[in-house]
């Protein structure tokens, strides 16, 4: 039992490590089953699946016998676009360590009795990651490269209450976090500052080949080795969210479901490196980012024998967010510069809503194609958006096909689900000066006589593209 216990943890931190996207509303709004993720997110109704500790608990009161599984996720970000006057900024790789992200997720489930069920899950619920390109593009000067993690282990617990109603519960439990971030800084930063600080109190221009003086990054603390990149984490273990969700049963062939998740507060630790010119310094600094919470509604209709519909709609409260919806605040233990006590970035994020819409149809009694459809709106508003928080609305395709080896969808046998999506951010443009984040360091911008903060960009931007996703899931039940 300890090294099945071991190898969970393992391959779920994987899926924390490398499960990355271009921000987090993309794993936030889709949840982590492949079953969901083939009809379009609208599965809160649904019979339960491997991700059902984060999709709806209650769903696992459906399973009759023990039941394990993992699936993976294969994401390519790639085709994103980032535009200014030097041209097209796309990037080269999803992460740091290659071309394309690699996503899994463990659940394992163990009914007790006729009506109660627990289980376990292992998953990212949130993750930001990008390696933009550092050699041009105005995006250097407020993210060169990004990267957030959090890996939450999830026991969970569900009660069928009668034949038409079941509850579940879950404890997301945040077990190891990540968070780095790089900001390259241009020489019009360092001319900028007063001569007392080393500048010559000039404003020149700020383009997309502009010279490079230094950097700031953020990194959490190292205290945990997992031996898988980024590698690096920050123990946890003191940060929670509950998931709870019910199914009802009003009519044959009708079900309704509702889950919600309560905001995590989320503190991250480590150490700010400030490079400029010869100048090196580090302080220790933290960081307030909570992961918001939500709440989502579903139905569920079996329209004829072959044909099972399904429709949620989904809230995220990213404005309760402290850090999103209210200022995030970098606070460093000894002063950059000498005077430099925080760095402040206001986002003001807004609480989103996402469609979902999904099909699956019994082709023949082992076979089931699945398809859907969802749209998501914009967290954060045009004047706030930077990039890491590379933000548009989006649609969202998905399909995929499921094949059970039971006897009638029941009893002991392998499922195996294989799913794809397309995901199509609106292109969103920006004329110069119209978001008071996305010009980074490009100039000192003070809030206050310590506080740091990002500015407008000094150039025309625009941002859009798509992401592609294939998914690969395997079940077995005893």
């Amino acid at each position: 039992m300890k090294r099945i216990l071991k190898r969970a943890i393992c391959a779920g931190a994987a899926s924390f490590a490398f499960a990355g996207a271009a921000h987090a509303q993309y794993i936030a709004s889709l949840g982590n089953d492949e079953n969901c993720v083939a009809v379009g997110g609208a599965c809160t109704a649904l019979e339960g699946s491997l991700g059902s500790y984060s999709v709806n608990p209650a769903a696992a009161a459906t399973f009759d016998r023990p039941r394990i599984g993992f699936n993976a996720r294969i994401l390519d970000t790639r085709s994103l676009k980032l535009i200014d006057s030097g041209g097209n900024h796309n990037i080269d790789g999803t992460n740091t360590k290659g071309s394309v992200a690699v996503g899994p997720t463990i659940g394992a489930y163990l009914p007790l009795s006729q009506r109660l069920t627990v289980g376990v899950g292992i998953g990212a619920p949130y993750a930001i990651t990008a390696d933009w390109g550092n050699a041009d593009g105005i995006h250097r000067y407020d993210m060169s490269d990004q990267a957030l993690f959090i890996l939450d282990i999830a026991p969970t617990i569900s009660y069928k209450v009668n034949d038409r109603l079941s509850i579940g519960a879950t404890l997301s439990v945040t077990a190891f976090k990540h968070l780095r971030t790089e900001t390259l800084i241009p020489d019009s930063f360092g001319a900028a500052l007063p001569p007392a600080l080393g500048g010559a109190g000039l404003i020149i221009p700020t383009t997309p080949t502009s010279p490079i003086i230094g950097s700031i990054t953020l990194n959490t603390d190292h205290n945990f080795h997992i031996g898988l990149p980024p590698d690096n984490m920050e123990v946890a273990f003191n940060e929670a969210a509950l998931i709870l969700g019910a199914q009802y049963k009003p009519f044959p062939g009708v079900t309704i479901g509702v889950s919600g998740r309560t905001r995590t507060k989320t503190v991250f630790h480590g150490t700010t490196t400030l490079v400029v010119g010869g100048l090196v310094q580090s302080s220790p600094f933290s960081l307030r980012l909570d992961m918001p919470g939500h709440i989502q509604i579903g139905l569920a209709v079996q329209a004829t024998p072959r044909l099972l519909v399904s429709a949620d709609w989904k809230r995220i409260f990213w404005s309760d967010a402290v850090g999103l919806g209210s200022p995030a605040i970098a606070k460093f233990k000894q002063p950059l510069l000498g005077f430099i006590d925080d760095l402040q970035i206001d986002y003001r994020a807004r609480d989103t809503d996402t469609f979902g819409f999904g099909a699956q149809y019994k082709l023949m009694p082992p076979v089931t194609l699945m398809a859907g459809y969802s749209r998501s709106g914009s967290v954060f508003p045009k004047d706030r958006v930077d990039i890491l928080t590379y933000d548009s609305g989006r649609n969202i395709f998905s399909g995929g096909l499921r094949f059970d080896t039971r006897p009638g969808g029941q009893g002991k046998g392998w499922i195996f689900t294989g799913s794809f999506q397309w995901i199509q951010y609106d292109k969103r443009s920006f004329a110069v000066g119209e978001s008071a984040n996305l010009g980074g360091v490009s100039l000192p911008v003070l809030l206050d006589a310590n506080t740091l903060s990002f500015g407008p960009n000094r150039s025309p931007f625009q941002f859009g593209g798509n992401i592609r996703a294939i998914s690969f899931g395997i079940q077995r039940a005893f």
